[in-house]
């Protein structure tokens, strides 16, 4: 693929990962965001594709795009958010505020990674880096040997959080739904106790 090509091709799924991120954090409707968050994983998928770490882009699309969204929205099914329930967006002030920060943030974070030493010294080593590497480097083996033995606990951390996240919603799901509800009957003036759907 020609030098050309390639910037092309990165502005392009560029774009559109930052278009569906910003489409994820302003849908009012946690549906509409999972789905658009299925966009963003793909869009990172083609950008891991296009630096020639095919395994890495589809795994992207397997585990994150496919089983992780899946368990997304099976929570986002199980709690069952309607209308009435999903909470207030805010005035304009604070989405105003709200957008100042993340821009303050992203200006932190972009500064504080183009002053990095070990950026020049990657500039520096990316020439002679494609022979420098090993012969299986980007294969299954190689990326399970680097998972399993440097990133474990940082691996089974993850799962765990994502387990306790679905117990907690499962929780909060059944609670909500065995909640009685106190309603008072104009006529008698009394309360009486309906379940709560």
């Amino acid at each position: 693929m020609s030098p050309w090509l390639q910037h092309t091709s990165f502005a392009v799924i560029a774009i559109i990962s930052v278009v569906a991120s910003l489409l994820v954090v302003t849908r009012r409707n946690p549906i509409y965001s999972a789905l658009f968050l299925i966009v963003v994983f793909a869009a990172m998928a083609m950008a891991f594709l296009l630096l020639g770490a095919e395994y890495l882009g589809f795994m992207q699309l397997l585990v994150y795009a496919g089983a992780i969204m899946v368990l997304y929205l099976f929570v986002i099914m199980l709690i069952n958010p309607r209308e009435g329930d999903l909470p207030d967006e805010g005035s304009g002030s604070d989405r105003v505020f709200a957008g100042a920060i993340s821009l303050l943030v992203f200006c932190l974070l972009q500064f504080t990674i183009s002053s990095s030493p070990r950026l020049a010294e990657l500039d520096a080593v990316m020439p002679s880096l494609p022979n420098a590497l090993a012969p299986d480097h980007g294969s299954p083996a190689a990326f399970g040997r680097e998972l399993f033995r440097e990133h474990l606990l940082v691996f089974e951390l993850a799962s765990i959080l994502i387990l306790v996240g679905i117990v907690g919603a499962v929780h909060l799901s059944l609670r909500a739904r065995r909640r009685p509800e106190a309603e008072t009957d104009p006529a008698t003036g009394g309360g009486k106790e309906v379940a709560g759907v």
